[in-house]
């Protein structure tokens, strides 16, 4: 669990590096490319002052970025992921879904009494799936799904605050000729996009997955 957890704050960090660059080459006007990147090393006294503001910029924000990501909670992330502000968890619909899953309803619902008797509220919803996976948190299945699920969420979260950033810096910079900014709408918007909805579907999986495990699937 040690290496997984090292691993994942690796990943981040490494995932805010990529982004700083890309905004860094952005607020010097330059098209992205890794070698124009490393071009600015060598040519740093014919772009300063601009590239060492660039860089100071990108280097604060990449930071903040990263601390950001460490202070927010569980709850704030996954607002941020499903853009709803009451009751975010992936599993307020989990008995309730329109989605395929791989059990039926009726023998969900009958391991599960109490969520049909409050009228599916998304609140006993959660808590009766956070019930069952405190119960089931160590089974492999589950272990796996969860960790891949917060690494794909923190990336998100990660790659959203840097597209409001680079779209605020667009702003700022208006006159920029569109076919340099196009390159990097497409970079930062793809990536956040991606990501939206490989963590939404992971997310969902992991519902599934606890609920399975709880129904005997996996026995």
């Amino acid at each position: 669990m040690n290496f997984l957890r090292h691993f994942h704050q690796a990943l981040v960090v490494l995932f805010a590096l990529l982004n700083g660059m890309m905004l860094y080459l952005f607020l010097l006007n330059l098209p992205y490319g890794l070698d124009l990147f490393l071009a600015t090393f060598r040519k740093w006294q014919a772009l300063s002052p601009q590239a060492g503001y660039a860089m100071g910029f990108t280097v604060v924000l990449m930071g903040m970025a990263v601390f950001t990501l460490r202070r927010l909670d569980d709850q704030w992330k996954n607002r941020l992921l499903f853009f709803r502000w009451s009751e975010p968890h992936p599993a307020r619909d989990a008995f309730l879904s329109t989605r395929r899953q791989p059990f039926g309803s009726a023998e969900l619902l009958s391991a599960f009494p109490k969520v049909k008797d409050a009228g599916f509220d998304p609140g006993i919803q959660v808590e009766s799936w956070e019930r069952a996976h405190q119960r089931h948190a160590a089974n492999p299945v589950v272990l796996n799904t969860e960790i891949h699920w917060r690494m794909l969420r923190d990336l998100y979260v990660l790659g959203l605050l840097f597209l409001i950033v680079f779209l605020l810096g667009w702003l700022a910079k208006a006159g920029i000729p569109f076919q340099l900014v196009a390159t990097y709408v497409f970079l930062f918007g793809a990536q956040v996009l991606f990501l939206l909805l490989a963590a939404r579907r992971l997310g969902f999986r992991l519902v599934d997955n606890v609920l399975g495990v709880e129904l005997g699937l996996g026995e």
